[in-house]
């Protein structure tokens, strides 16, 4: 029994495809005492990536999930979704796993059932995070980064709004696209793994595709949707907020997402691009006059834990840059040229 029941978990979350009879037994073995442990050995081996989340979160995540399919599908199925979580919180309280990990946030509105109801996660300079949203779609938060998302999907379609840099896995549902809205340019997705950097205060926004299949929807002032691109993984897309241009690149995929495996990642960056990464990723105010440096550029690869003090010497090096720390500044001059 427990082979075929695991089979009907994998498969509801993977495809959101089950009968009634099937939901009925997964909600079953879900809520008894006697499976407490089978339960929480599956929960954990399929969010494996995710550890820091506790099996009592994850739990309300496929909860969560059953009824917005049961909802969708009109299925009854005899189960009180409100009884189900009652057991096993009262299991849980006394199994809890603490939520632990660097700079890990999480944020689920199970009891919420108002669509119009934000959540505003925010990943602040010199931290990263990452969150599970309602529909089990995970997302990664690079520092200075802000993601605003309802406690439940709409029918239609699951929106989330994003101002900075954001790796997603998201949770297929071909009957519910998944919408990434930034500034100029709206991502959508049925189930797939992509990372988009989209920042207020930078000119250009970029799409990369790891896995699966996206629709790029360009906007502008002018008009509600400019033009609708397909990407195919491995593709990047540059999109230039000043010309409404759009570039596609290939690109290797350590590079795009380091920053998701504490990698600070410099490949031939400007030095505004430097700049901006280096004030993000240590929380820290770099002054200097940008005539100066336009023409200076820096590869270079270094991990989460390096002291600002090796960057800096690195810099200083390799781009003939003089610093000094002033009033939690860090204030950068060309070095004198030899005679």
């Amino acid at each position: 029994m427990t082979s075929k029941i695991i089979n009907i978990a994998n498969r509801f979350l993977s495809e959101k495809d089950c009968t009634s009879q099937e939901l009925s037994a997964l909600k079953k073995w879900l809520s008894d005492p006697e499976t407490h442990a089978e339960v929480e050995s599956w929960l954990l081996e399929h969010w494996a990536s995710s550890p820091e989340i506790d099996s009592t979160t994850l739990i309300e995540i496929v909860f969560q999930q059953i009824q917005e399919y049961e909802e969708e599908h009109q299925i009854k199925s005899g189960f009180s979704m409100r009884r189900i979580l009652k057991v096993y919180q009262k299991i849980a309280a006394f199994l809890l796993i603490p939520i632990i990990g660097f700079g890990i946030l999480y944020w689920v509105n199970s009891s919420s059932h108002s669509n119009g109801a934000m959540t505003e996660t925010i990943a602040p300079r010199g931290q990263k995070s990452q969150i599970v949203l309602a529909d089990g779609t995970k997302v990664w938060l690079n520092s200075d980064t802000k993601i605003k998302y309802p406690g439940n999907f709409s029918k239609n379609q699951r929106d989330v709004y994003l101002d900075g840099e954001a790796f997603f896995e998201v949770s297929k549902n071909t009957h519910q696209p998944f919408v990434v809205h930034t500034s100029g340019v709206n991502v959508k997705v049925l189930g797939t793994k992509f990372n988009v950097k989209a920042y207020a205060d930078e000119n250009q926004i970029e799409t990369s595709l790891f896995e699966g299949k996206i629709n790029l929807v360009l906007k502008n002032s002018s008009t509600k949707n400019m033009a609708e691109k397909e990407i195919e993984p491995g593709q990047s897309f540059i999109y230039s907020k000043t010309n409404h241009r759009l570039v596609a690149n290939k690109f290797p995929q350590d590079e795009i997402n380091g920053w998701k495996a504490n990698q600070l990642i410099f490949k031939d960056d400007t030095f505004s691009n430097l700049v901006r990464k280096v004030e993000r990723w240590y929380d820290v105010k770099v002054v200097y006059d940008g005539k100066l440096f336009n023409d200076r550029r820096l590869t270079v690869e270094l991990y989460e834990g390096e002291r600002l003090e090796r960057l800096m010497n690195i810099i200083s090096l390799t781009l003939s840059v003089n610093y000094k720390y002033e009033k939690g500044q860090i204030i950068l001059t060309p070095k004198a040229k030899n005679m």
